[in-house]
């Protein structure tokens, strides 16, 4: 499912470029009777799920055992809110992913959003199919998979936490594709142009706003940065600033791979 909660704003010097991320999880389904809970998935379960499934409402990869090769990690499954219906907005559905669901996923991957944002790691989300409401279900899913451009990567580790400590290696960091016009994550180990270098935060509860944020982006990541060559960044949108606290700016250097 195409997730406007998931947008990331990337500026070259000059440019601000945005970007809707697509994404969705893969599910266990444990037996239920019918109610809230019907056929929500395991958290901890594992499947191989294609980046084609992963664009869309719900989800219909193959469960795996996790020691085999996976995709995706159920992260977190949360209660749908009274008032709530799954014909509310996409914005409305994920503000409960952000405050609800992410920070279980937060808590999988581990360490900081700083360290997180930098990481080709991202969260994906699922509704209930029709069939599994009609029995009563009122649940959100979210789950961990690893961005390589227009596929996703096998998932390196079954530990929780998932990120290591100290240096983050290239088959886990995030880098961008050599595209200007458009943010696509990969991880630093496949082919890309850009490098996440170095990062900081900003302390404001509330969303600034992308001109704020792109003039201390210009002005802080010159120095998290290769010199003198161009640069770009990333920060999340107004909804993970200010219900997920995710108040990280990644800075990007310009990389020949």
């Amino acid at each position: 499912m195409s997730i406007s909660g998931l947008t990331r704003t990337c500026a070259a010097l000059g440019a601000v470029i945005a970007l809707t991320v697509s994404s969705a999880p893969s599910q266990a389904r444990r037996a239920a009777a019918d109610g809230p809970g019907y056929r929500a998935p395991a958290v901890g379960a594992c499947s191989t799920m294609t980046a084609a499934q992963a664009t869309a409402r719900v989800d219909h990869s193959t469960t795996v055992p996790c020691s085999q090769a996976h995709t995706a990690r159920v992260a977190g499954v949360v209660r749908l809110p009274k008032g709530l219906r799954y014909s509310s907005t996409v914005t409305q559905l994920y503000r409960v992913v952000a405050e609800r669901c992410r920070p279980q996923a937060n808590a999988v991957l581990g360490r900081t959003d700083r360290a997180r944002d930098s990481t080709a790691y991202d969260l994906v989300w699922f509704l209930p199919s029709k069939a599994e409401r009609r029995h009563g279900a009122r649940w959100l899913s979210c789950s961990v998979v690893l961005r390589q451009a227009s596929a996703l990567a096998k998932l390196p580790t079954n530990r929780t936490p998932m990120l290591p400590g100290g240096h983050l290696g290239d088959g886990i960091r995030r880098c961008l594709l050599a595209d200007t016009s458009h943010i696509i994550t990969t991880r630093c180990s496949a082919t890309h142009g850009w490098r996440a270098t170095g990062s900081f935060t900003v302390a404001r509860k509330h969303y600034p706003g992308a001109r704020v944020l792109n003039r201390k982006a210009r002005t802080k990541c010159a120095d998290r940065v290769s010199p003198h060559q161009a640069y770009r960044w990333t920060y999340s949108t107004r909804i993970d600033w200010q219900v997920a606290g995710d108040h990280a700016v990644i800075c990007y250097s310009h990389t020949r791979h």
